[in-house]
């Protein structure tokens, strides 16, 4: 393959031919967000749950709809997830770029009926990510970093048709589990791992102290994931237990 047609492949103009499938992949990517944050921010205000409470609730949330919109986009719905399985080489650069938008969209929206359902009295913060004043920027983001790399490479382990055992068990369930316990062990810290989970409560509320963070961090997390997985953990295999370069 030629140097142009390579990066004729990676870029994707192709993919706006079939914009009908694009759109559709589109909308699958809104809705699932729109779902996640409109569900996800009533639940954050509806109850006290703590940090193991709201972890769960995420876990099982994002597990859920992945079920109903994996089939059609992947069902991403997490611009750090998206930047990782360009990476790894899995979705073009115009299909990632579309799917972020769809992501940024359904997370204002969502949060917009969030807030509109949600009474006045507990409309104060929204689920708006604060960062924790013990916690210096760098260090939000390396952790940030570390737990969205986890998260998205076993999303790429989850999606990798070479896996031997690709087969076996749910990966909806498996991605869901992998963000409770990340969360679990981070929530009091940071740990949204999302960057559109971020995004509408802030729109909404105008607040946006340290914003970047739970942007740079995330998506650095899921590109090095999604690096390190092409390069180093894809495995390539006939029989179990045995990889072929």
């Amino acid at each position: 393959m030629s140097t142009k047609a390579r990066i004729g492949t990676i870029i994707g103009i192709n993919e706006l031919k079939n914009y009908h499938v694009l759109a559709r992949q589109m909308l699958s990517e809104f809705l699932g967000t729109f779902l996640y944050l409109s569900l996800i921010l009533l639940t954050g205000t509806s109850l006290n749950q703590g940090p193991t409470g709201s972890a769960l609730a995420n876990g099982l949330l994002i597990s859920s709809i992945i079920q109903f919109t994996g089939h059609i986009s992947g069902g991403h719905l997490n611009p750090a997830i998206t930047f990782g399985v360009m990476a790894n080489g899995q979705i073009t650069m115009v299909r990632g770029a579309c799917y972020i938008a769809a992501q940024i969209l359904g997370s204002i929206v969502g949060s917009s009926v969030a807030y509109a359902v949600t009474v006045s009295s507990l409309r104060s913060t929204l689920g708006t990510t604060v960062p924790n004043p013990n916690l210096r920027a760098e260090q939000i983001f390396a952790i940030e970093f570390l737990i969205t790399f986890i998260l998205v490479a076993v999303v790429l382990s989850v999606i990798d048709p070479n896996r031997g055992f690709a087969g076996i068990g749910s990966g909806a369930f498996a991605i869901g589990l992998s963000i409770t316990g990340c969360q679990c062990s981070c929530l009091p810290y940071t740990g949204t791992l999302n960057p559109i989970r971020s995004l509408g409560p802030a729109v909404l509320m105008n607040s946006w102290d340290s914003h970047w963070v739970y942007w740079v961090g995330p998506i650095s997390g899921g590109v090095a994931a999604g690096l390190v997985y092409r390069f180093l953990l894809r495995p390539n295999w006939k029989n179990v237990g045995n990889y072929e370069e």
